[in-house]
């Protein structure tokens, strides 16, 4: 299908308002975290950041399954059951009292993430053949996840400021969604899903999973600042949860640009699009482990943001030179899932290197994130230089 006069033009705006929950959803809270942190004394700080990483556990499995009934479902019914997940149980971590039963609804939150993000994504690929449309259209996804992320972080921050509880509210933004998708998107019935569905029978390339790990990795970098930054400058004493909020949203304006421009600089960097993200995102992170003030944090966080920017919407745009069109959708969806697995693992990661909460230790964090970002940056790199130049085409 190509995005005819015979659809809507809200159809795509629809589309890209489930990219502007997916990404910014599991750390939505983060201003609030020292805050909740206090409220359940007795749970170690390592824990509590379960409250944003255990929703993406949840995703990866959740993902696959979701590519797989989207051959069985109606599209359209099945993005609507993960919103009203996304809703009941986003908005419900708010009105609970235990720790335990705060995570229960973070998990079943974490079923309608994973049922919607390779949604998100693989609509614009059911909706689009035109491949400069389509890389356009990621680009324009990457900065809609970006200005979620400037709109949600600022909010939950201001309301975390009141209470912790409040940060929870900014899910209820999904009803919005849900209107969008009930009047414009239109029925996606099993027939018309089954026709770009046929590569799932077929054996994925390894180099599906590889690149899922390189992703998983680059969100383990990038989220490194949603888990850390507000104890960070909690114990340090360099701001409260509201300017936390406005330094993980402001972060977003360079990274909404970045997506803007995004088809434009790969045009010109190609294959070193993503090493070049990630030694900005390096560079972000050694001047937010150096800070000793809030505006030397903010600079780091506008320069992390830039490099996010650049790094992550560019991965699923290397599925064309690794499996051929009937195999994207399924390709798609095992990257995206493994993928989201890093910000889980993002604190795991960290943990490795270093444990402790002193000012040094929570400094030495970042510059982990630091070295590991360059790290990456490098491989993927190295493994792009192995994929051949043009899009793969099925075989007869």
């Amino acid at each position: 299908m190509i995005l005819e006069e015979k659809y809507s033009k809200m159809l795509m705006p629809s589309i890209l308002s489930v990219s502007i929950l997916t990404i910014m959803a599991p750390t939505a809270v983060s201003p609030a975290i020292a805050a909740i942190n206090e409220a359940f004394p007795d749970v170690s700080a390592t824990v509590v950041k379960l409250v944003l990483t255990l929703p993406t556990l949840v995703m990866m499995p959740m993902g696959l399954v979701s590519g797989r009934l989207a051959s069985k479902i109606d599209k359209k019914k099945l993005l609507l059951t993960g919103m009203s997940f996304f809703l009941v149980f986003g908005v419900a971590g708010g009105f609970v009292d235990s720790f335990p039963l705060l995570l229960a609804t973070r998990l079943l939150f974490g079923v309608g993430l994973g049922i919607m993000t390779p949604l998100s994504t693989s609509l614009i690929y059911d909706f689009t053949t035109d491949v400069k449309q389509r890389s356009k259209l990621l680009g324009i996804q990457g900065a809609s996840n970006q200005t979620g992320g400037l709109i949600f972080m600022s909010l939950s921050g201001f309301l975390a400021n009141i209470s912790w509880r409040y940060s929870f509210m900014v899910y209820a933004f999904v009803i919005v969604s849900i209107i969008l998708t009930l009047m414009y998107l239109p029925s996606m019935p099993p027939k018309a899903a089954r026709a770009t569905d046929g590569g799932k029978k077929q054996k994925l390339s390894k180099k599906v999973v590889i690149l899922g790990l390189f992703a998983m990795m680059i969100f383990a970098c990038y989220f490194i600042i949603n888990t850390d930054l507000a104890i960070f400058m909690n114990t340090l004493g360099l701001g409260d949860a509201q300017e936390c909020g406005n330094a993980l949203s402001m972060m977003r304006i360079p990274a909404i640009f970045a997506g803007f421009v995004l088809a434009t600089v790969m045009g010109k960097l190609k294959d070193f699009t993503m090493l070049t993200a990630m030694s900005i995102m390096t560079l972000g992170y050694l001047m937010i482990s150096w800070a000793d003030s809030y505006a030397m944090i903010m600079a780091g966080c506008l320069v992390v943001g830039l490099g996010g920017g650049f790094a992550l919407p560019p991965i699923s745009l290397f599925m064309p030179r690794i499996v051929t069109p009937r195999q994207r959708t399924f390709g798609i969806a095992v990257v995206m899932s493994i993928a989201q697995l890093g910000q889980f693992v993002s604190p795991l990661y960290i943990n490795l290197f270093v444990s402790g909460t002193t000012p040094d230790d929570l400094r030495q964090r970042f510059v982990v994130s630091a070295i590991t970002s360059m790290a990456i940056g490098v491989l993927v790199y190295v493994f792009a230089r192995t994929l051949p130049k043009d899009a793969l085409k099925d075989e007869n």
